[in-house]
């Protein structure tokens, strides 16, 4: 991951101490600085880092939510965008079931709860740069770890991108998913909220 120079750091630090700013200095501040700095000897009209320039917002490179099979077999996504950050991959379903219920069904239960039936669901999956495997899961039961008013999510693991990358998604379906296939189940690729975006 690319950081700025603490020289850098340190002279935009000195300069918030001299105008009596008394909050942080976030990343956005720094990077303002250094596109300043940078500006001035740039040509008219040319800005280095044109959305900071601009105050636009920072954003990292999106990742994509697609449906998943839960029959028995082995897909795989198409290509999708990824940046040089890290990465959560949750499963979500429909919260149709009770919600005791669906958590069985997909793992095993939540602290001073208990399941009458095994989980239903049974998956590997793994993250491809192109023919290069990135990150790869086992079967080991994924549990329930989020709640919303419609959905319920398991969370699977994490992957780090890369620079203007392209993965894929490779998921195995090692049981079929019973009831599961009713919900709607999809896998969403999330940004690391933790984790600075280096674009």
């Amino acid at each position: 991951m690319t950081v700025p120079r603490d020289d850098c750091l340190m002279e935009t630090q000195r300069t918030a101490v001299e105008v009596g700013t008394t909050r942080p200095f976030t990343r956005r501040d720094i990077l303002r600085s250094l596109s300043a700095v940078a500006g001035s000897f740039a040509l008219p009209g040319w800005s280095p880092v044109p959305h900071v320039a601009s105050g636009a917002s920072i954003h990292c490179t999106p990742a994509p939510t697609f449906p998943v099979p839960l029959t028995v077999g082995t897909w795989r996504s198409e290509a999708f965008p990824v940046g040089k950050h890290d990465y959560h991959v949750w499963l979500n379903v429909d919260r149709r079931l009770p919600l005791d219920q669906l958590d069985c069904d997909l793992g095993p239960p939540r602290p001073n709860h208990r399941c009458d039936t095994p989980p239903l669901l049974h998956v590997e999956w793994k993250v491809w740069d192109g023919d290069a495997p990135v990150r790869s899961y086992s079967a080991n039961p994924p549990k329930a770890a989020g709640w919303g008013a419609d959905a319920t999510s398991c969370f699977l693991g994490d992957f780090e991108g890369k620079w203007k990358g392209m993965f894929t998604l490779e998921w195995n379906v090692l049981q079929d998913g019973g009831r599961l296939k009713d919900l709607h189940p999809r896998i969403e690729i999330v940004k690391n909220p933790g984790y600075w975006c280096w674009l």
